[in-house]
């Protein structure tokens, strides 16, 4: 009995030693981060204003006015039509996903604290700790109608302002495809055509073939391979940046003698400029290779490649013809009706968006393309299973240390004073870092796949990465993590006690919800990171102090403004979304946190898109209606789990 008790307090103060250490360090930290963007928002506009002055006049922003947290008030105030106009729709639906969460959420709390903590936590079990206010703590089986019930209308209040919302984006992307501004522009009448077989690849046929739609075909555009220019281009490029920093470096060397003494003497005696060393460099193999004269070098060198890039450009018929092409309509509706075909076809493209050397790959190679990415996708979630699983065993290390072969780690339930604090910060901070540090390796490799599957453009790519990225956060994230967690937390009693296996996962997997109050308090600080931009910040002092000399690199930084990665964009919150949707009646102590996580993010991303990030790679908003079906997941996994959990309980 003392050995209960004695375990129970021990459990009583993991949990709130690490609820507690991740909420003072997240908040500590994301304060002083939001304080240190207000003080250094005015000093550096090109880190956090670049949209008052670097984009067209009719999108800029209004200069926000300097104060602490002076800047909330304009953001917000700004009306929808306004937002869309400067940003465009795929971010202003993704604000819109934001308010949306942060609003239902909000409602939730209200629900959950004033009803569903109480039936968990007064007058039932003997759970400790942050464990109390679960539905693990629950004896009176009757309680559990309650959260059948809240379940149901959980989901049906997000499915009706799914639908709503789902409406709303169809009517603002029908009005986005009605402006004059879309209607008359050339990405709304050319089509890009793919997979051409080779009888079809020429002009005449694919006029033919086409001219049927109203309006008829205006111009066609057959894609060739120019590889060659475009290395000749790419070495002209760095031709070009050698020359120009040599040159520079030697108008300031001048500059620099030219306060000498000795400089003006021997300008004045002699009647001849000063010998001021020309800059050199190694001609064939760096350091050991013979010096020569960077100025006069690098001009000849520029010379040669000018010739050969206006030889190779005098007869672009001579490069190989690739199987797609870009097909430009005298009316908008005929490029439209064109896009409806059966043909593999894109619309609604930019230059910029295009992945050329995608362009030339046929179905059949798309296809073994995607089997590859597939099968190492699924290699990747079994991987990244057990190093999620590990990270999860770092977050329950008072529990495994109850276990004969963990004995060595027992001093950790009895560690005090500042052992204690330590004890709290690894399990209750580590985790949640290192699970976000396995998520940002995981981005590297999903896009790469994404890329390599053969899409023609970035956007296609994004759309791609935001499928895989998500079903991964699933699986690993919200899934293992649970499972693992829950299943970690039991050992020590299912190894004591096997033939109540299912009483003790019923009261262990709820316990999961520590871990991920923890996690979504990591993401609030990622959200104070996110709008103190400190990699740009850290980056631009770096090039403007040491790297960046040229007149024309400089213009290029200062010209340079950051973009939003559509393809991880929604996935991170869709996934804090759906760890709200399913503890929302587990433990609704995460339904608050939850409200905070999209309330900042709302107001941080407002911020970022009306001030900060290039509006790049539009897809009219398809990202978010992609996201919509994603939250369907979770709604699934929230259905599954509590009746698993019913079952479990014995209901």
């Amino acid at each position: 009995m003392s050995q209960d008790l004695a375990s129970q307090q021990q459990s009583t103060d993991s949990s709130i030693a690490t609820f507690t250490s991740s909420l003072v360090f997240n908040v500590a930290v994301t304060i002083g981060i939001f304080v240190a963007f207000d003080i250094l928002r005015k000093r550096n506009k090109k880190v956090y204003e670049p949209r008052t002055y670097l984009v067209p006049e009719s999108n800029r922003s209004e200069p926000l006015p300097p104060g602490l947290f002076a800047w909330i008030l304009p953001v917000l105030k700004i009306s929808d039509e306004e937002v869309i106009k400067r940003i465009g729709l795929d971010s202003y639906m993704f604000l819109r996903f934001m308010k949306l969460f942060m609003i239902l959420f909000a409602i939730f709390s209200i629900f959950g604290l004033a009803v569903l903590l109480p039936i968990n936590s007064v007058n039932q079990g003997d759970n400790q700790g942050l464990e109390k206010f679960t539905i693990g703590n629950i004896r009176d089986e009757k309680r559990l109608w309650s959260h059948v019930i809240f379940t149901w209308l959980f989901s049906g209040i997000i499915m009706y302002a799914l639908y709503r919302e789902f409406n709303t984006f169809i009517r603002l992307r029908h009005e986005y495809h009605t402006t004059d501004e879309y209607r008359n522009s050339p990405r709304a009448t050319t089509i890009l055509v793919t997979g051409i077989p080779k009888e079809l690849n020429n002009s005449e046929s694919l006029k033919a073939l086409f001219d049927i739609f109203p309006g008829g075909v205006k111009r066609i555009w057959l894609n060739r391979d120019p590889s060659k220019l475009a290395k000749a281009t790419a070495k002209r490029e760095a031709i070009v940046n050698n020359l120009e920093g040599a040159a520079t470096n030697y108008i300031i060397q001048y500059a620099k003698d030219s306060t000498k003494p000795e400089f003006r003497e021997s300008n004045v005696e002699n009647g001849n400029s000063p010998n001021i060393k020309r800059p050199q460099h190694s001609s064939k193999l760096p350091i050991i290779g013979k010096k020569v004269d960077s100025l006069e070098t690098y001009s000849n060198d520029l010379n040669d490649i000018n010739h050969q890039i206006s030889e190779l450009q005098k007869n672009p018929n001579d490069f190989k013809r690739l199987n797609s092409a870009f097909i430009q309509f005298n009316d908008y509706v005929g490029a439209q009706l064109a896009a409806t075909s059966t043909v593999p076809k894109l619309i609604n493209i930019s230059p910029d968006d295009i992945i050329w050397e995608n362009l030339n790959l046929t179905s059949k190679q798309k296809m073994i393309r995607r089997v590859i990415s597939l099968s190492v996708v699924i290699g990747i979630v079994i991987i990244w299973m057990s190093a999620v699983t590990f990270v999860a065993g770092i977050s329950t290390l008072s529990e495994l240390a109850k276990l004969k072969p963990l004995k060595f780690l027992e001093g950790l339930n009895n560690a005090e004073g500042n052992l204690k604090v330590l004890v709290g910060i690894i399990q209750g901070i580590l985790p949640a870092v290192a699970l976000n540090i396995l998520m940002m390796i995981l981005v590297i490799v999903l896009r790469f796949l994404s890329r390599f599957e053969g899409s023609v453009t970035n956007s296609g790519v994004d759309l791609s990465l935001q499928s895989k990225y998500y079903f991964h956060l699933v699986m690993n994230v919200l899934l293992v993590t649970t499972f693992a967690n829950g299943i970690l937390q039991s050992l020590p009693k299912l190894v004591n006690n096997p033939t109540q296996s299912i009483e003790i996962l019923a009261n262990n997997l709820p316990r999961a919800s520590t871990f991920f109050l923890t996690y979504i308090l990591l993401t609030i600080t990622a959200c104070a990171l996110e709008i103190f931009q400190i990699g740009p910040l850290i980056m631009n002092f770096i090039f403007k102090k040491f790297l960046v000399k040229t007149p024309r690199k400089i213009w290029e930084l200062e010209k340079t403004m950051p973009f939003q990665d559509w393809g991880t964009g929604f996935p991170p919150h869709i996934m804090i979304a759906s760890i709200g949707i399913v503890y929302s009646t587990i433990q609704p102590i995460i339904l608050p946190i939850v409200t905070l996580h999209f309330a900042l993010y709302y107001l941080v991303y407002r911020h970022q898109f009306l001030y900060v990030y290039d509006k790049l790679n539009q897809t009219g908003g398809l990202l978010f209606p992609k996201a919509i079906y994603q939250v369907f997941t979770g709604i699934y996994i929230f259905q599954l789990t509590l009746t698993g959990l019913m079952f479990l309980n014995g209901g």
